[in-house]
C-alpha cells in the first residue's frame, strides 16, 4: 500500500491522563419505569430530567427516539412527505419479511448526506419529495437487472471513518458492512436557510461562518443560538412544539446482506437498497439487493445537552455480550497504512455495556413483547448513550461504567483498536494532546473526551461545524464517487482523504 501522510488522520487519537469526572451514577435497577405513552410516534425534543440525568435517564430518552423515528413513515411516493410518521400505523406491527418488504420507516426518509451537498451544488429548496436524487462528482452506471437509483438507503459508505473495513461471518461468507448517513428536517432547513449549500464563491457562506466559529471555540462550542454568522444548529426545546422545537437530528445506519438463514429469522429489520461495486473512479456500478439493519446511531442536539446526545444500538446478534464471544465472526482490515500499520487484531468488546443500559434495554423489551411478542424491535439493543462531556482517559482501573460510558462505540461501526479506545486523537504519537469538545459556560470545559461525542468534537466542533461532520465538511461530502463494496484498503483510504478534504485544509 501506498504511504500516505499521517496528517488527515490527526482527528483521532492520543494519549495523556488527566482529571477524570462523570455525572452522578444511579444504581441500575432491576425494574425500571417506563414514562406514560412510552411508544409513540413523537420525536422527544429534550430529556426530561434535565442535565443532571442519567445513564438510565438517557437511556429512555435515547430509545423514545428510537420508537418515534422508526416508526412507519407516510409513504413519500404517494403523499410527497418526508420525515412524517404515518399515526394511523403501529411501529410494533413491521414483522420481518425475507423479501425485505417492510415500509419504509421516518429516518428512511430523511435527507441522505448526499441530497444535503450533491455534487452539482443543486439543494432542493424543500425537504419533502416523493423520492431522493443523488448526484456524485464521477456518478456510477447502473448494474446488471436494471437497479433503482432513487432508493431511500443508500449506502455509499464501506469503510469505518478511513480506518478500517469490517465484515461479518467472515470465514464462511466474507459479508461487507456499508453505510449510510442522514439529517432531519431540522439540519436539512438550517442549511438552506442560512446558505450553507449554495456553490456560489466555494461555499463562501459556509467558509467563513466555519471560520468564525472555530476561531472561539470556548464562546460559540456548545450552544444553543440563532446567530447566523456561525454554524450552531438548533436545539430541541420540549417547550416549542413541532419543527421548531425538534432540534437537529443526524443518523448513521449500518447495514449488510443477510444469509437466507438470517432472512428467514425475524430478527432483522431489512430494506431493498442501493449498494455500489466495482473500481470506485472508472466504471462503478450501482445495485439494489436487500440487506439487514444491524446497527443505528443517533445523535440529537438538545437544550439541556448542546455538545448532542449520542445514542448507538445493534442488532442483538452482532455479539454475545453475556459470554463476550464474537459469535457472528466479526472481522476488521485495518487500512491506515504507516507509520504505523496497525494489525488485525480479533474482534472483541473493548468496555462492557454500562450498567444502567441493560435493565433498560430488559424494560423496553418487555414492554414491546407485551403488545406485541413477535416484534422485530425486541431484537434491537441500546449499547450506550453519551450526552455531558467530561475529561479524560479515566485509568484502565477505572469502573467499567466509567469505561463504557467514555469510550461508548458501536462494534460494527467503530471497531478496530483506534476506534473502541478512542479518546481525543489518532494515530497515538503522531498528534499533541488536544482537548476536543467545548462546551460553552460549563465547568472545566474545554474537555479531552472519547468515543462517539470526542470523535465529533476533533472531527467536526474543531473544525467549527458545531457537533456535525456533515456540515463540517460539507460540499467534500460528495466529492469523488461512493465507497463500493469490494472496495479494497487503499481504495477506502483514498474516497476517505476525498470526502475529507475539507477537514484536512481547514
Amino acid at each position: 500500500m501506498a504511504k500516505l501522510s499521517p496528517s488527515p488522520f490527526s482527528f483521532l487519537f492520543l494519549v495523556l491522563q488527566i482529571l477524570w469526572v462523570l455525572p452522578a451514577v444511579q444504581p441500575a435497577s432491576a425494574q425500571v419505569p417506563l414514562p406514560p405513552n412510552f411508544i409513540s410516534p413523537d420525536v422527544p425534543h429534550d430529556v426530561p430530567s434535565g442535565r443532571s440525568a442519567s445513564e438510565q435517564d438517557l437511556a429512555i430518552f435515547a430509545w423514545r427516539e428510537f420508537i418515534a423515528l422508526n416508526w412507519v413513515a407516510m409513504d413519500p411516493a404517494t403523499t410527497g412527505m418526508r420525515g412524517r410518521p404515518n399515526v394511523n400505523a403501529d411501529f410494533l406491527s413491521i414483522k420481518a419479511d425475507p423479501n425485505g418488504n417492510f415500509p419504509l420507516v421516518v429516518w428512511h426518509t430523511y435527507q441522505h448526506k448526499n441530497e444535503l451537498f450533491p455534487n452539482n451544488g443543486q439543494t432542493a429548496a424543500h425537504f419533502d419529495s416523493n423520492a431522493p436524487t443523488y448526484n456524485y462528482q464521477f456518478p456510477p452506471t447502473a448494474g446488471p437487472g436494471t437497479p433503482a437509483f432513487n432508493l431511500f438507503n443508500n449506502l455509499d459508505e464501506t469503510s469505518e471513518i478511513g480506518l478500517c473495513d469490517m465484515f461479518a461471518q467472515y470465514t464462511t461468507n466474507k459479508i461487507r458492512v456499508a453505510y449510510e448517513a442522514k439529517v432531519n428536517r431540522v439540519v436539512f432547513d438550517y442549511a438552506n436557510n442560512n446558505h450553507l449549500t449554495k456553490p456560489d464563491s466555494n461555499y463562501i457562506t459556509l467558509t467563513n461562518a466555519l471560520t468564525k466559529t472555530k476561531g472561539d471555540l470556548a464562546q460559540y462550542g456548545g450552544k444553543c443560538t440563532t446567530d447566523a454568522t456561525i454554524v450552531s444548529l438548533p436545539c430541541g426545546d420540549v417547550a416549542v412544539a413541532g419543527d421548531a422545537g425538534e432540534g437537529a437530528i443526524e443518523i448513521k445506519a449500518a447495514w449488510r446482506q443477510l444469509t437466507d438463514q438470517e432472512a428467514a429469522s425475524g430478527r432483522f429489520f431489512s430494506q431493498k437498497v442501493i449498494f455500489y461495486t466495482g473500481e470506485q473512479y472508472a466504471n462503478q456500478t450501482y445495485n439494489n439487493a436487500v440487506y439487514g439493519l444491524i446497527a443505528l446511531h443517533i445523535i440529537h442536539k438538545t437544550t439541556n445537552f448542546p455538545a448532542f446526545v449520542f445514542a448507538t444500538w445493534e442488532q442483538v446478534d452482532n455479539y454475545n455480550d453475556a459470554t463476550n464471544q464474537n459469535t457472528q465472526d466479526l472481522v476488521f482490515h485495518n487500512t491506515l497504512p504507516p507509520p504505523p500499520q496497525l494489525p488485525n487484531i480479533p474482534v472483541t468488546r473493548n468496555h462492557p455495556i454500562h450498567s444502567q443500559i441493560v435493565p433498560v434495554n430488559n424494560a423496553v423489551h418487555a414492554a414491546f413483547t407485551a403488545k406485541d411478542p413477535t416484534t422485530i424491535w425486541q431484537y434491537y439493543k441500546l449499547i450506550g448513550v453519551q450526552a455531558t462531556p467530561v475529561n479524560g482517559p479515566p485509568s484502565a482501573t477505572a469502573p467499567s461504567d466509567e469505561l463504557s460510558y467514555y469510550y461508548l462505540a458501536n462494534i460494527v461501526v467503530e471497531t478496530n483498536q483506534t476506534l473502541q479506545n478512542f479518546f481525543g486523537a489518532a494515530p497515538a504519537g503522531l498528534v499533541q494532546p488536544a482537548k476536543n469538545v467545548y462546551l460553552n459556560s460549563a465547568p472545566g470545559s474545554p474537555f479531552q473526551m472519547g468515543g462517539c461525542q470526542g470523535c465529533h468534537g476533533t472531527q467536526a466542533q474543531s473544525i467549527g461545524g458545531d457537533m456535525s461532520r456533515l456540515i463540517g465538511d460539507a460540499p467534500s461530502n460528495s466529492a469523488g464517487p461512493p465507497e463500493s463494496i469490494d472496495a479494497d484498503e487503499t481504495a477506502s483510504v483514498r474516497s476517505y482523504l476525498q470526502r475529507s478534504k475539507a477537514v484536512i485544509q481547514r
